[in-house]
């Protein structure tokens, strides 16, 4: 190879890594304008559905796009530490908000629904399942939810309340834990296994491929579901706009989802 050709195939590759920083600039710059229409928002998987309606609702009235990420809410929590980035956070208990607060990463929250623990078993109730006792019987196989997430943490508070040897039968009959609420109930759609423990709205997604069984008030724990604003948002405006959104308008979709609304405030 001449230097001459080499010269022009330097000159050739300059040109062209000249083309894409040039389109990588105004790339990056449309892509900072439009992120001042975008919120970003840490939802549990348990609220998909309403928040994804939600979402499209505010997006008509106002032209800001939301942009969810969903996951078990001890994942979101970790991802809020490591990023400090994003505008709301809504998780599936109170206590990720509380965690965060301890931090100085919450500007402001309020309690908005209720996520209340059913048990879920296959449609028809072939193991004749009706309470946690029955969970803890021999040959039983249960999904729960990873410890890191909110349904996993309160199944946990509840085995307690309900005494040693129901929380050891049923810790024993546990085949699967699943990362989301929407995964354990999957297991128990699928009959992978004849039961679960998820929160009631999204046991009646699937209301016609599985039976609810409630849990006795005794030992059930009903969390507080509550939608807060990061201190780590750029655009602060919106980020209120979309709180009060779904504070307001946003309780009919969370009612019609099964959801029960919370009276109370933090």
């Amino acid at each position: 190879m001449s230097i001459s050709n080499t010269a022009d195939d330097i000159m050739k590759k300059t040109g062209i890594m000249l083309i894409l920083l040039i389109t990588l600039s105004f790339s990056g710059c449309t892509q900072k304008s439009n992120n001042n229409n975008v919120i970003h928002a840490y939802v549990g998987a348990g609220m998909q559905k309403p928040m994804d309606e939600i979402g499209k609702m505010f997006e008509k009235k106002y032209g800001i796009k939301v942009e969810y990420d969903y996951a078990g809410s001890g994942y979101l929590y970790s991802k809020i530490l490591a990023s400090r980035d994003g505008d709301i956070f809504m998780p599936g208990d109170t206590f990720y908000v509380n965690e965060l607060k301890k931090k100085g990463l919450i500007l402001k929250y309020e309690n908005l629904t209720k996520h209340i623990p059913v048990i879920v078993v296959q449609k028809g109730n072939p193991k004749n399942i009706s309470s946690l006792k029955d969970l803890a019987k021999p040959g039983i196989k249960i999904a729960l939810g990873d410890e890191n997430i909110a349904i996993g943490r309160t199944v946990d508070k509840i085995l307690k309340k309900a005494g040693g040897n129901i929380s050891k039968g049923v810790n024993k009959n546990v085949v699967v834990r699943g990362a989301t609420v929407k995964q354990v109930l999957l297991y128990v759609v699928n009959k992978d296994v004849d039961a679960a423990i998820v929160w009631r709205a999204d046991a009646l997604e699937e209301k016609n491929k599985v039976d609810i069984i409630p849990i006795n008030p005794k030992y059930n724990i009903i969390k507080t579901v509550p939608i807060a604003i990061l201190n780590t948002t750029k655009n602060k405006s919106n980020a209120e706009k979309f709180y009060k959104f779904v504070l307001t308008d946003g309780k009919k979709i969370f009612e019609k989802y099964g959801f029960e609304i919370s009276q109370n405030n933090n």
